[in-house]
């Protein structure tokens, strides 16, 4: 039965099953409480239409099962092969140093790791093709990499919002983004600028706005440079210092996320939506804030984790994008959202875009103990 289900080609059928049962089922409920026949007149296009999206909901479904069954077998492979390793680095210290008396194997009998377990090698190269942080588009043939996108994608509130409603583009965003980083896992992490080796292990050089998505496989992390508020645009050195400043309650209720399917399938542009209205991140997703202000001896993180497996709806909009992952683009804005005139316009706060992510490529997320 997992194989069948697993089977791309099994979740279009499943649906189809899945819509025609829940049709016989409704009928049939409904004679049998008004005791009359229920007769339903299904117009010719919606009929093609709810086949259609049964089809690709389903086709989604299964290559989501099987991306996530080949993530999780190379995964385990990696992590398994890695700690063998280093088991045997342990062991191998642990033995007594020479001596006199010792017996001692001649360095021409010595055998290596590579000759011993030459499989080692292979998974270890596959697991370093992509690095922390992602390759910059257009390295890596445009494949699984990130770029600034176009500022013009997104439309914000304008200077006279607040008397007409209307929107406008955007300014170019004021963090420019240093990189992003998908680090598949088993447990995302939370609070994870704390890990030595997120963004390369150089997070800590300058002063760094993060947000860290939590998802059911992969921490997925985008990190930006936070200038000095004197070089800000002054309606975004308001909101911003505001933000740094105010409570749990304030932040969840300002920080809003845009989304922009620059490139991808219909199915996907509309579970997504049309990009035109961003979300209140903290209204439809619990967010925690681990805020270090700058100091003499360090720069300033600024971490904000979204918890996307905690909403049901969330992680139904996941499961259509990453059954779609390596044949999509999408851009992702930051806003924090302007109440007053003084605060008008609105501009993005930082913004960037993925290209074609392979995530069976993405390296695992190194083990390293953070504490609660």
């Amino acid at each position: 039965m997992a194989i069948t289900i697993r089977h791309r080609q099994t979740g279009p059928m499943l649906s189809l099953v899945a819509l025609w049962t829940a049709l016989r089922c409704v009928g049939a409920l409904w004679s049998l409480v008004s005791e009359k026949p229920l007769v339903v007149s299904i117009p010719v296009e919606t009929y093609v239409f709810l086949i259609a999206v049964s089809f690709y909901y389903g086709h989604g479904i299964g290559m989501v099962t099987i991306n996530d069954s080949d993530a999780s077998v190379k995964y385990h492979e990696r992590s398994s092969i890695v700690s063998t390793s280093l088991e045997r680095n342990k062991s191998h210290k642990s033995m007594p140093e020479d001596d006199d008396h010792s017996t001692v194997a001649d360095e021409d009998s010595v055998i290596d790791d590579e000759e011993l377990y030459p499989e080692m090698e292979s998974v270890v190269a596959e697991a370093s093709v992509l690095s922390s942080p992602l390759p910059k588009f257009p390295d890596n043939k445009g494949i699984s990499c990130w770029s600034n996108p176009d500022h013009t994608l997104f439309m914000v509130r304008g200077k006279t919002y607040l008397e007409d409603r209307v929107k406008v583009q955007t300014a170019p965003a004021v963090f420019q983004c240093r990189g992003v980083d998908v680090w598949i896992t088993d447990n995302a992490e939370r609070n994870i600028s704390r890990h030595p080796d997120v963004l390369g292990g150089k997070l800590c050089d300058e002063d760094t706005f993060v947000v860290n998505f939590l998802l059911p496989f992969a921490n997925f992390v985008a990190y930006f440079t936070v200038p000095p508020l004197e070089k800000m645009p002054r309606n975004a050195a308001t909101v911003w210092e505001k933000f740094v400043k105010g409570d749990q309650q304030y932040r969840d209720a300002k920080l809003k996320l845009l989304p922009v399917v620059v490139e991808g399938p219909w199915i996907v542009k509309k579970a997504v939506g049309p990009g035109t209205s961003p979300a209140m991140l903290g209204k439809d997703l619990p967010l925690q804030y681990y805020f270090t202000e700058p100091s003499a001896a360090r720069n300033g993180i600024y971490e904000v984790d979204v918890l996307v497996t905690a909403s049901r709806i969330a992680r139904g909009i996941l499961n259509v994008v990453k059954g779609h992952t390596k044949s999509l683009s999408i851009a992702f804005a930051f806003i924090i959202e302007a109440s007053e005139e003084s605060e008008l316009p609105e501009t993005v706060l930082c913004a960037f875009q993925v290209h074609s992510l392979h995530l069976e490529d993405c390296p695992c997320l190194p083990q390293y103990y953070l504490g609660d």
